[in-house]
């Protein structure tokens, strides 16, 4: 697969129009590449894949498990920096991420998306920190600790070239005595574009690719020059991208390939049904489907590489017992020709040719002790000259020939038994690829900002945020909190703040029931869970009431604040939560932010932790918890199965079940636990 610069450029710029405001959040391996996640303080979060042959902003869950050592390494320089721009590096297959720290620390990601790809990491004074790829070349070295070089132009722009430079660049070609080239190879070798380009520029000119550069004419120079600007003005209004698939029973060595328009050599793979053509609305997508079956039909390989093996060795078989079974047919046939024609006429003497055609068939061999006799390879004992009379020669042909029909019908059973293996293999090679594909979850649903923290939404739908410890509690209250908003806290030491969003409500709308579910995820998420009490006390404020320092005289603890004024307890609420199933089309989208795409939405589960009261109006299953004994990784995994048995919806079972037990993990809150049955529920 190769992308244009052309094409890098336009996936730099989109990368480019997202990104302002974000910071990366951390790098992750990608195959053959990295991903990176950024973070907004009130957007959801964007993912931009890095792979060895472009670069885009992507929705699928492409991360590799565990992170190589490359990308180790870059996260200390670059994790929490803000990403300020994303850019084509010159007019090369090369895009630069630019990250500034909070120190005003500068460096530089270069992704090189040609020879395989690479991932260079530069400082300030573009001097290589850190490299996927040690390489030295000719005219520039990749090396840690010298400076990073673009490499030099492969030749003119595409973007810049015209019809008066084309023409200066054939008579300076022609006077350097390049004449002796192709048209085709000499104008690859002075434009810097990819080669489906080149193709396209020459089907579209109508201009012959292989008659001599030597004889190029003006006429010739003007096609190209026009089928150049039409090119430029497709690729340049195009907003969509293309995906080739080469068909699965394809013998030849066809890749898949991505392009921001339909070249017309993919149009002649699709007549000659070759390969088929998918349409999507951004290039971005089509490149995100183009790694994803990357992958797919590597896990696929993989999962049936031992089976599709024993297959081929069963077909290898069944391949000679067709042979065997032709030749066996063809010498039953000449043999009872041969008898027939015994039984007119035997000569006394056994000819010399009819033995040697036996002995060809395979019929009778020359016996190693009695020097110039013949005897049936079948019956060692039994000698031609032995036969003195032709009906006897003939007979025994006949037999002979009987023999050879009857190993063929041995040969046809045999050869259908090994076909019946060879299908149930290859039965199981199928369901290995699909269980292998299936276990492949890449659809990966967009995070929003307040998923970073402690989160519900109550019974009417508003929505309720709170810190998971004292810097996020911090950030709650500093960032997050406005005039209207409403906020909660425990009455004990190591609560969080809960912030809960109003929308422009006021705050008489807070109402007996909304403020006992803000009471309760505020004191459930509170120490009291730790040390197990049953109940606890909290309190709300408003957000003017919340003081950043203490009074004269007093300390304040790092993420607390002092409250000042009346505080509105509630008390004796009871520590217990619930985690349930709700689907990500009923999550919020703060502000004008556009919410992402709903077909996408609709098929995702996320899992959420709140009071039952909150949950039980938007989930789609449940399962309430309390303190008790058993740790994280125990519960996560029961809820799941319990939660996974409460969900109707049989594609949203299935995703559930592909959820990482990580998820149910980073929602529960600090300490131990116990499932409180519905008996117990009351």
């Amino acid at each position: 697969m190769e992308i244009s610069a052309w094409e890098i450029d336009i996936l730099a710029r989109r990368i480019n129009s997202s990104i302002s405001g974000y910071s990366l959040s951390t790098v992750y391996s990608i195959d053959q590449g990295a991903l990176l996640r950024l973070r907004h303080e009130t957007k959801h979060e964007l993912l931009i894949a890095i792979s060895s042959f472009a670069t885009w902003l992507t929705t699928k869950n492409l991360a590799l498990p565990q992170a190589e050592p490359f990308v180790t390494k870059i996260r200390e320089t670059i994790e929490r920096t803000k990403l300020t721009k994303v850019a084509q590096a010159g007019d090369e297959r090369i895009a630069e991420f630019s990250f500034e720290s909070k120190d005003g620390e500068r460096n530089s990601l270069f992704a090189e998306f040609f020879a395989g790809g690479n991932l260079v990491l530069v400082d300030e004074k573009g001097i290589i920190l850190e490299t996927e790829k040690s390489q030295r070349f000719r005219h520039r070295s990749i090396i840690v600790g010298e400076k990073y070089e673009l490499p030099p132009s492969r030749g003119v722009s595409l973007r810049v070239l015209t019809r008066e430079s084309l023409r200066s660049l054939a008579e300076a070609s022609l006077k350097s005595h390049e004449g002796s080239l192709t048209l085709v190879r000499w104008f690859g070798r002075t434009v810097g574009t990819s080669r489906k380009f080149v193709e396209e520029i020459f089907h579209k000119s109508g201009v012959i690719l292989d008659i001599p550069f030597a004889s190029i004419s003006d006429k010739e120079i003007d096609l190209l020059a026009e089928a150049v600007e039409d090119l430029k003005k497709r690729l340049e209004s195009s907003n969509k991208g293309y995906l080739l698939l080469p068909e699965e029973d394809l013998e030849e060595d066809q890749e898949v390939d991505v392009c921001s328009l339909i070249p017309s050599t993919w149009k002649a793979l699709v007549e000659e049904r070759k390969a088929t053509i998918q349409e999507f609305p951004t290039l971005s997508e089509a490149l995100d489907e183009a790694q994803v079956q990357a992958l797919v039909l590597e896990r696929r390989s993989k999962a049936s590489k031992e089976i599709r093996s024993k297959a081929e060795e069963l077909d290898s078989a069944i391949s000679k017992q067709d042979v065997q079974i032709v030749k066996n047919k063809l010498n039953s046939e000449e043999l009872r020709r041969i008898a027939s024609e015994l039984m007119q006429s035997y000569p006394e003497n056994m000819d010399e040719m009819l033995v040697k055609k036996l002995e060809f068939i395979g019929i009778v061999e020359r016996d190693a002790v009695r020097v110039g006799s013949y005897r049936f390879v079948n019956e060692p004992r039994a000698f031609v000259s032995s036969f003195s009379k032709s009906s006897a020669m003939a007979s025994r042909l006949f037999d002979e020939a009987k023999r050879l029909e009857s190993n063929n019908l041995n040969i046809f059973r045999s050869r259908e038994d090994l076909l019946r293996r060879k299908q149930t293999l290859l039965d199981q090679t199928r369901i290995s690829e699909e269980r292998a594909a299936k276990r492949i979850t890449l659809e990966r649903r967009t995070r929003e900002w307040f998923e970073r923290y402690r989160w519900f939404l109550t019974s009417d739908l508003r929505l309720a945020v709170g810190g998971r410890d004292s810097t996020s509690n911090s950030i709650v209250i500093n960032k997050y909190t406005e005039t209207g908003d409403v906020v909660f806290h425990a009455d004990i030491h190591g609560s969080p703040f809960f912030v809960l969003k109003t929308k422009g409500k006021q705050e008489s709308d807070l109402g007996s029931s909304i403020e006992l579910e803000l009471a309760q995820a505020t004191a459930s998420f509170s120490r009291a869970w730790k040390d197990e009490l049953g109940s606890a006390d909290a309190f709300w404020v408003r957000p003017d009431q919340i003081k950043k320092s203490a009074p004269s005289g007093e300390y304040l603890p790092r993420g607390s604040f002092f409250i000042e004024g009346k505080k509105n307890f509630v008390k004796h609420v009871k520590v217990e939560l619930a985690l349930g199933i709700m689907t990500s089309d009923k999550l919020p989208h703060e502000g004008n932010e556009p919410a992402p795409d709903s077909r996408e939405q609709m098929a995702q589960p996320v899992v959420i932790c709140g009071p039952e009261k909150s949950l039980s109006g938007y989930c789609i299953a449940l399962a309430k918890i309390a303190p008790g004994k058993e740790k994280s990784t125990a519960i996560a995994r029961k809820i799941k199965q319990t939660l996974v048995g409460r969900v109707r919806n049989e594609g949203l079972k299935e995703a559930v079940k592909k959820m990482s037990i990580d998820e149910f993990i980073r929602v529960l809150p600090s300490g131990t636990y116990k499932l409180v049955s519905e008996k117990q529920n009351g």
